[in-house]
């Protein structure tokens, strides 16, 4: 067994990557523990595949949808296994362009296997053990799989497997009501299965505001089969798929069964406890601001913290701790002004808080509302959505939620008025192209202006 010590050790090759890099640039030894390919959850199980695999479901959407405007096209089969080869080879290529590199590097050392912590800043894996100066712990997340009874037993999919399919199924059934499954029942359900959503809340995409969570909702209840407030009792096998007992309602047959129940963290993998880190009751790894862990020297990003799991979330925390590892320049991470958007038909996105959180917190704010339809875009496109802009009584923006085409641009303009320490009226003062989607934004901020004031 051998035993090598480094200026730096990244455990996880997603973001953690970037770390990797900006040690390299900085002139020192770096090492990096990665079981899989690099690039992560994202690159490889993640955002990256499913949203190249959405927009042929956005395509398939389009043919559908052409004779409200006219164009009668057909759509007249869906090559779902080409779809998916061409996905996993572009990124497949792109991983292993990103792996050479690593390995071409005279200054990073890649170990491309499966390490587990075994001291605060010391791994073994595999015949090597390695420690560091510092470390930062980028370890990612899983398909987080609930105990439901029988599912041991019948055959099941997380997003992981999904992603693969090649074959479409006839019908699928989701347990779950997030973000992952409501992105998955669009791709699938528009390239021609019949899908089944199992949900216990009342609302799709319950984390996000409530009154855009029920117009999402009542939005793919035209669509797909979906059951609210239904909890799984258990699942059994069938001639030729599986059946979803549910409390309190109708059983579900599906050929194809998905677990899409959230992720949970990677520290059990790599034995973070002995690494002598403090982790939550879910296993994420607890960081201050400053993504800064009890141990000193040892930083922690990304899904294995639980703070806000994106990758864009994670981008900006790798370069948090960039700064401060590398030039000195250590400073908090900002969350309230980071956006997200959930890529389904409608899209859903947002950026700050929710009426709901602002009512909790006892704070005074207003709301402008505006509906596409009653823009010149929204009626060009036939579509309807909302866009809802929270604003405190001195007009200063405390967040912003849309449910509609193209939110997850549409959201962007919110977020860099926020980040910028704008108001409403600095949307509201600067012009928009007619008749460009974005007017549907002006306009809610405008509504914002003269709402009355709320809560507190």
């Amino acid at each position: 067994m051998t035993e090598t010590h480094f200026d730096l050790l990244v455990a996880g090759g997603g973001t953690g990557r970037d770390i990797v890099l900006a040690g390299e640039a900085a002139g020192l030894r770096v090492a990096l523990v990665e079981r899989g390919r690099i690039g992560g959850t994202c690159h490889n199980r993640g955002c990256m595949p499913s949203k190249m695999l959405i927009h042929s479901a956005d395509l398939a959407d389009a043919v559908a949808d052409g004779p409200r405007f006219g164009v009668h096209a057909r759509l007249d089969r869906v090559d779902l296994a080409g779809i998916v080869r061409n996905v996993f080879a572009t990124l497949d290529a792109e991983s292993d362009e990103r792996e050479a590199a690593l390995e071409a590097s005279d200054r990073i050392t890649f170990f491309q296997r499966e390490g587990r912590f075994i001291g605060a800043k010391t791994m073994q894996v595999g015949g090597d053990v390695i420690s560091a100066d510092r470390v930062v712990i980028a370890g990612g997340s899983r398909p987080f799989v609930p105990p439901i009874p029988g599912l041991p037993d019948v055959p099941y999919l997380t997003s992981d497997e999904a992603l693969h399919l090649e074959t479409l199924p006839c019908r699928l059934a989701i347990v779950g009501g997030g973000y992952i499954s409501c992105e998955l029942a669009h791709f699938f359900g528009a390239l021609g299965s019949a899908v089944t959503i199992i949900e216990p809340s009342q609302q799709l995409l319950s984390r996000e505001d409530a009154e855009i969570g029920a117009a999402f909702s009542e939005r793919y209840r035209t669509t797909h089969d979906v059951r609210l407030g239904a909890r799984v009792r258990r699942v059994a096998a069938t001639g030729g798929g599986v059946r979803v007992h549910l409390d309190g309602g109708e059983d579900v047959e599906a050929d194809q069964l998905l677990i899409a129940t959230g992720r949970t963290p990677n520290s059990d993998l790599l034995d973070l406890a002995a690494a002598g880190l403090a982790l939550d009751a879910r296993g994420h790894v607890i960081v201050n601001e400053y993504l800064e862990t009890g141990q000193d020297g040892v930083w922690a990003l990304g899904d294995i913290t639980g703070v806000l799991p994106l990758k864009h979330v994670a981008v900006r925390q790798a370069r948090h701790i960039s700064r401060a590892l590398f030039h000195g320049d250590r400073r908090p991470m900002r969350y309230d002004v980071i956006p997200h958007a959930v890529f389904s038909a409608p899209q859903v996105a947002a950026v700050g808080r929710t009426e709901e959180e602002l009512r909790a917190a006892r704070r005074p704010y207003k709301v402008g509302r505006w509906r596409l339809r009653d823009t010149a875009m929204g009626m060009a496109l036939r579509e309807d959505g909302l866009v809802k802009v929270l604003a405190a009584p001195d007009d200063t923006i405390l967040g912003c939620h849309i449910v509609g085409p193209n939110a997850s641009l549409l959201i962007h303009e919110v977020a860099v008025a926020m980040t910028a320490g704008g108001g409403l009226r600095t949307i509201v003062d600067t012009v928009h192209a007619h008749p460009a989607l974005s007017q549907v934004v002006e306009e809610a901020c405008k509504a914002g202006l003269g709402a009355p004031v709320e809560g507190g």
